[in-house]
């Protein structure tokens, strides 16, 4: 029976961390900041790395669409450690904390785009709380809003589009034409994710 009890218990423990991000690498990307707001394009990318998938996911999104691209980074840097870090993003989620973010856009700066790409890596059922902050410091109203994200097992994305849905007010958000890629498979995704653009019409 003890025995039972524990394998019970390490199992949940191998489930709940594998919830955590859509990240199947356990090392933190380097926390560069990236804004590249200059292009003639209607097309923004904005997103949000850990591990550095979404990273790559955001530069070919940008690439494909001619689109400028931002990357959003917690003030307080996330911690090199996956453990830490999960348990860090835990605690923000059950406080509803919104941690300050190196992204301030204005709404002169936002009247540029129609379109939006918003990425993101799921991480205990729902957005990082670094794009709640993200999202619920700019105004979407009126523009067209596509997700696209990394997993280790919540493909649908959990609770994170609908999410989206309410914090981006005003906003169309295409939760049907989000693209979701596990983790673990980024790395051999760009062809995935190129098409995916050019099936959206937003192929430069």
């Amino acid at each position: 029976m003890k025995k039972i009890r524990f394998t019970a218990i390490i199992i949940s423990i191998v489930m709940l961390t594998s919830l955590f991000a859509g990240c199947a690498e356990r090392n933190r990307a380097t926390q560069n900041a990236e804004e590249n707001l200059t292009k003639d394009t209607k097309v923004l990318v904005v997103y949000f790395s850990w591990s550095g998938h979404l990273d790559s996911m955001a530069h070919w999104i940008a690439d494909e669409t001619g689109g400028d691209i931002i990357r959003v980074l917690a003030k307080d840097e996330y911690p090199e450690s996956y453990n830490d870090t999960a348990n860090r993003a835990k605690k923000e989620k059950d406080d509803g904390v919104r941690p300050a973010i190196n992204v301030s856009l204005t709404t002169e700066q936002m009247e540029k785009y129609d379109t939006v790409f918003i990425g993101f890596p799921v991480w205990w059922y729902d957005l990082p709380m670094t794009m709640w902050t993200f999202l619920e410091s700019v105004d979407l109203s009126g523009k067209t809003v596509i997700p696209f994200f990394s997993h280790e097992g919540s493909s649908d994305g959990a609770s994170s589009l609908s999410t989206i849905k309410t914090l981006a007010k005003g906003a169309d958000v295409k939760t049907g034409d989000a693209i979701s890629i596990r983790g673990s498979k980024v790395a051999d995704s760009e062809k995935d994710v190129r098409d995916w653009v050019k099936g959206l019409g937003y192929s430069k």
